[in-house]
């Protein structure tokens, strides 16, 4: 039997390839919403080209998107009539527009959807997307996280066709991205990929895609973060291939943790996952060793423990820390991390945890 593969209808990818945009677009008028550094890029490149197409821009997305950020976006999508929705930016941005494309048609508040007390009925707004990061994947997955400041709970939007109808995946886009945020957002594509790959719900098809990209990323983000942006091409093109695979296999309990730690701790999202990566996967090691070994194959590596030996390595070229002791987390931090870690990122993971054994591995990071 077929296994299906849920992606957006049309990918393209290649430098330069933000130049389709305006002819894939349906005609009405276009919200745009964008990062806050890619406000210069769109009036230039863009919005000149709308010729009499009216628009609105909602720039400066939030790292965590809070709900009202995405109530306000909506808002100004409706103000317009708006039939396309435009993410021009990194995963926060892209799942903000993506929210609001499926969104604007719907009745209640973003809270109704993002807490399950309605249902998205299906298809919203056309919705394409253009990544300006190369890491979060956002522009090719059908959910989008969203963080509630009045609770702290940091969860994703899931429903009706939330995949983009069309994602233009450009590597100019990234070449914008200070060190840092190479660093953080590589790490969080080469965990995703790790994740694909161990996962319960892999397949034969999100294997393939998960091993390239972790290969593509542990071999080229590196020199990427030094500086060789030629190297970027290859680390988006990872990126990319890893978002293609864990949309169909999901992820595992290095995400699972990431987003109540993240949310309650104000860590960056990159940062948990290269914390975390190494402690989830010797966890897993015992659940998953054949699936592991092969990877480990694959990357150059003679076992897992090699393996893991060599992303830490990685981590510390990157200088991103070890622990989450510079954030602070405490032991009274758990019962909200274990209130919020049990997502279906938690249920793909190889080896269950409970929530003692949770605490357990929080303790080592700590």
């Amino acid at each position: 039997m077929m296994t299906p593969v849920n992606l957006p209808a049309e990918i393209h990818f290649g430098r330069g390839i933000r130049s389709r945009l305006i002819q894939a677009l349906p005609p009405g008028p276009v919200l745009f919403i964008a990062g806050k550094h890619s406000r210069k890029r769109i009036e230039e490149e863009v919005i000149p080209r709308l010729e009499e197409r009216e628009f609105r821009l909602f720039c400066g997305v939030s790292p965590e998107p809070p709900l009202e950020e995405v109530e306000q976006a909506r808002e100004l999508g409706r103000e317009i009539g708006a039939v396309s929705v435009v993410g021009w930016g990194g995963g926060s941005a892209i799942d903000v527009a993506k929210s609001v494309a499926v969104l604007l048609p719907c009745p209640g508040t973003v809270a109704d959807y993002f807490y399950g007390r309605r249902t998205i009925p299906g298809k919203g707004a056309f919705f394409a997307a253009l990544p300006t990061t190369a890491g979060t994947g956002a522009e090719l997955t059908a959910n989008a996280v969203l963080r509630d400041p009045a609770t702290d709970v940091k969860q994703s939007l899931r429903g009706g066709d939330m995949l983009a109808d069309i994602a233009l995946i450009d590597p100019d886009l990234v070449r914008d991205c200070p060190p840092d945020v190479i660093a953080g957002s590589g790490f969080d594509a080469l965990t995703q990929a790790i994740e694909s790959f161990l996962s319960r719900k892999a397949t034969p098809v999100s294997r393939l895609l998960a091993g390239q990209a972790a290969e593509k990323l542990l071999f080229h983000l590196q020199n990427a973060f030094e500086g060789n942006l030629e190297e970027l091409d290859f680390v988006t093109e990872g990126s990319m291939l890893g978002a293609a695979a864990f949309g169909q296999s999901g992820l595992g309990a290095v995400h699972g943790l990431a987003h109540p730690i993240g949310s309650i701790l104000h860590v960056p999202h990159g940062v948990c996952c290269a914390i975390l990566l190494p402690e989830v996967l010797r966890w897993n090691l015992p659940a998953a060793r054949d699936a592991f070994t092969e990877l480990a194959g694959q990357l150059g590596c003679a076992s897992p423990e090699e393996l893991i030996d060599r992303i830490e390595s990685l981590r510390k070229m990157l200088q991103l820390p070890e622990n989450f002791r510079r954030y602070g987390l405490e032991a009274r931090h758990h019962a909200f991390i274990l209130a919020n870690c049990r997502s279906g990122s938690m249920k793909c993971n190889p080896r269950e945890l409970s929530d003692a054994e949770v605490s357990e591995l929080l303790e080592r990071v700590s």
